[in-house]
């Protein structure tokens, strides 16, 4: 025990303390007859401790206890719960997961929970903790998790165990397939790891359904593509037939010829959607001898039908490269209706077929196209492009560098999501272009499916030309997709879109495009697949809607989260954004919601993501509130697929586990070699410290004690006629 003072001048108080002192001696040096020696005494006594007490108080003591001691280390056990571990390939022939809890309780747990305390988890997406009594787990696990996610695991372990963890004992297969590097997740641990992988790690007999794809946007009546990747090991010589239904029916078979080393084989189909709406489709092939799981022998896409054919106008300045490429674009697409020509000089030089003389004509076009355009003098008159997209509700592409002076209001410039607010001062320059936030998740620019992946590959693509110091900035209603650097901090907007009216309009700020079509990659086309993204986009929407809701997929895996993303519009057709956006999603149109989320606002979006649900599929309806106004109401629906990436690989996986395992400095364990884990896992006590400090001037102690020294003085004089 130690006492210690908060002022860091003590000393000061003691010529204070002495004064004091005497000032009550010589105050009761003389004193009236009628007062004994005794009484004296005690009253100087009493007034000593009095002053004694407020000196005590102004030094502000504090008593500090210290208590050393030990305690038993804790030992987390992380048991994989995921689908995989369901995999019937374990000793004889138990699933993974038994098998883990088997030898967890059997040879590991028990022994360890002797000397250390044990606390158990079953992880998948989630972490959940596991029952144990005496050293055993008794909790009922349902390996049924759609995902592995270890990072996710050892990061919730963290918050579970903040203090004296000694070593981590990791049960699994070793498929982790989502949240990253196991690896950095341990590092803040720092104590070792000790991984148990089962499941057998031969290559095993599997027929499985990799990949399945189809176009987002159909039309009725069109043909419609569907690819499926299938893929084989252990059937060298056999064949399988895999088949495409519709709501069980089965439309289209083919026959294919199996591998015995996990070679793949594309399947394609052609189907007509004969109505508009969301069609669903499934891809299966049936059992083999010897499979150990049919998990993967499925996969679903789905399509959104539209009522038929776009009628798509496309307009140039003049003759140009990016011109020709996006009319080959759109040409080569079936369900396209294309109508071009180029002009110069407010003259038609190239013409497939004539303009559109009316107004009525004019706006019988779903999709007008604008290839480097005079804002000026668009080639078709202002109030027609105002009434095409702000009440028809068509949809605008604008490809081309802005103008290099400020154009007049109205018209073209008016729709436009960028603002030329100076004259043009310096020269344009070759620049690469980078994805925003907003659009890594636009469908407008979403390439590839895997978010880093889709943003690496727009890094890379050639250099197109676009402003250093641009003239030119993005209306804060618009949403900027892509920009390119430029001198200084300031990014140049390159591609932004923006609601204008009942329409869309979407501004790709740059020349030269036609290089990410001839310089880039071939697979997949970036070129082709922005002006098809986009030719879609601004189509879709149809009719304005006061609310605008969408996933970013229609298909998910099993255990993948649902995101959602939604726009509210006021009457005059400016973004809300201050609305309450609710999204229920239920099983049926007449179903109780399985989930209520609201979503948040993410600049000009709200934004939620669900948590992972069952297979099957749903629908789902936002509503959007400014206030206590109903804005409006939207639906859609999507689709989650029995397949999981749990089932994309079944055999056991050790790569990560061995890594891990090393680096932590703990050590790879199979079933076999199982018996050695127990000695291996550190259990020394804990050297603990706990240091305890009382303030004992903070309390109300003193001053009772103040008050009562007082109180009996004052009483005592009183009682004997003094002042």
């Amino acid at each position: 025990m130690r006492v210690l003072l908060n002022q860091q001048h003590a000393w000061v108080f003691a010529p204070v303390l002495a004064a004091l002192l005497f000032g009550a001696f010589m105050l009761y040096r003389r004193v009236p007859p009628a007062v004994s020696p005794a009484l004296r005494r005690t009253l100087l006594v009493l007034r000593i401790g009095a002053l004694a007490v407020v000196v005590f108080v102004l030094l502000e003591p504090v008593v500090r206890l210290t208590r050393t001691g030990s305690e038993r280390p804790v030992v987390a056990v992380l048991l994989d719960t995921s689908r995989s571990m369901a995999i019937a390939d374990g000793t004889g022939g138990m699933r993974r997961g038994d098998e883990a809890i088997a030898l967890l309780n059997e040879i590991i747990v028990e022994r360890v929970a002797r000397d250390a305390e044990v606390r158990a988890f079953g992880f998948a997406g989630d972490v959940e903790p596991l029952d144990t009594y005496r050293g055993r787990i008794v909790s009922e696990v349902d390996f049924t998790g759609g995902v592995t996610d270890m990072r996710a695991a050892f990061s919730e372990l963290r918050r579970e165990i903040p203090d004296g963890l000694a070593a981590i004992v990791l049960a699994t297969d070793g498929a982790t397939n989502r949240g990253g590097s196991v690896v950095d997740a341990w590092r803040p641990f720092g104590v070792p790891v000790y991984a148990l992988g089962v499941g057998s790690a031969e290559e095993a007999t599997d027929v499985a359904v990799r990949e399945a794809l189809t176009n987002r946007i159909s039309y009725a009546g069109e043909a419609l593509p569907i690819e499926a990747t299938i893929s084989s090991i252990g059937f060298r010589g056999a064949s399988s037939t895999v088949e495409l239904r519709e709501n069980g029916e089965v439309l289209d078979r083919a026959t294919v010829e199996l591998s015995g080393s996990g070679e793949e084989v594309v399947v394609r189909f052609s189907v007509v959607p004969s109505s508009p709406g969301v069609h669903t489709y499934t891809i299966s092939v049936p059992r083999a001898a010897g499979e150990l799981s049919v998990a993967n022998n499925r996969r679903v896409v789905a399509t959104n039908t539209l009522g038929g054919k776009l009628s798509v106008l496309l307009v140039a300045s003049r003759p140009g490269w990016d011109y020709a490429f996006i009319r080959r674009e759109l040409e080569s697409d079936g369900n396209i209706e294309l109508t071009t020509f180029a002009r110069l000089a407010g003259s038609a030089i190239e013409r497939d077929s004539d303009a559109p003389e009316t107004l009525d004509e004019f706006l019988s076009y779903d999709l007008f196209v604008l290839v480097e355009p005079d804002w000026s003098d668009p080639p078709v008159p202002g109030d027609w492009l105002e009434r095409f997209v702000r009440n028809r509700g068509g949809g605008l592409l604008v490809v081309g560098l802005p103008p290099a002076t400020p154009p007049p209001e109205g018209g073209l410039a008016a729709l436009m999501p960028v603002t030329v607010s100076r004259a043009r001062t310096i020269d344009v320059a070759e620049s690469r272009v980078r994805l925003t936030g907003p659009g890594e998740v636009s469908p407008l620019t979403r390439i590839e499916d895997g978010r880093f992946e889709n943003a690496l590959l727009w890094e890379e693509l050639p250099p197109v030309w676009t402003a250093l110091d641009p003239w030119w900035s993005a209306r804060p209603e618009a949403t900027t997709l892509l920009v390119a650097d430029s001198r200084g901090d300031i990014d140049v907007p390159v591609a932004l879109s923006a609601r204008a009216g009942a329409g869309n309009v979407v501004a790709i700020a740059a020349s030269d495009l036609w290089r990410w079509k001839m310089a880039g990659p071939s697979e997949p086309d970036v070129f082709d697949l922005l002006i098809a993204n986009s030719a879609r986009w601004l189509t879709a929407r149809g009719e304005l809607a006061s609310v605008t809701v969408e996933t970013d997929r229609d298909v998910y895996p099993a255990g993948e989260v649902v995101r959602f993303s939604a726009q509210v519009y006021r009457s005059d057709y400016r973004l809300a954004r201050d609305a309450a956006v609710t999204v229920d999603v239920a099983t049926g149109e007449a179903a109780a919601p399985v989930a209520t989320l609201a979503l948040l606002q993410d600049g000009d979006f709200y934004r939620g993501d669900a948590d992972p649900l069952a297979p099957g599929r749903y629908v789902f309806s936002a509503r959007g509130l400014v206030g206590d106004e109903v804005m409006g109401v939207a639906s859609g629906e999507f689709t989650i697929e029995e397949f999981s990436l749990e089932d994309a690989e079944i055999r056991r996986r050790p790569g990560s586990l061995r890594r891990l395992a090393e680096e932590s400095g703990g050590s790879y364990l199979s079933p076999e070699m199982i018996d050695d884990l127990p000695e291996s896992v550190p259990l020394e006590r804990r050297q603990t410290t706990v240091r305890r400090e009382f303030e004992l001037w903070n309390s109300s102690w003193p001053l009772i004690v103040l008050v009562g020294l007082l109180s009996a003085e004052w009483a005592m004089r009183r009682r004997k006629g003094m002042p």
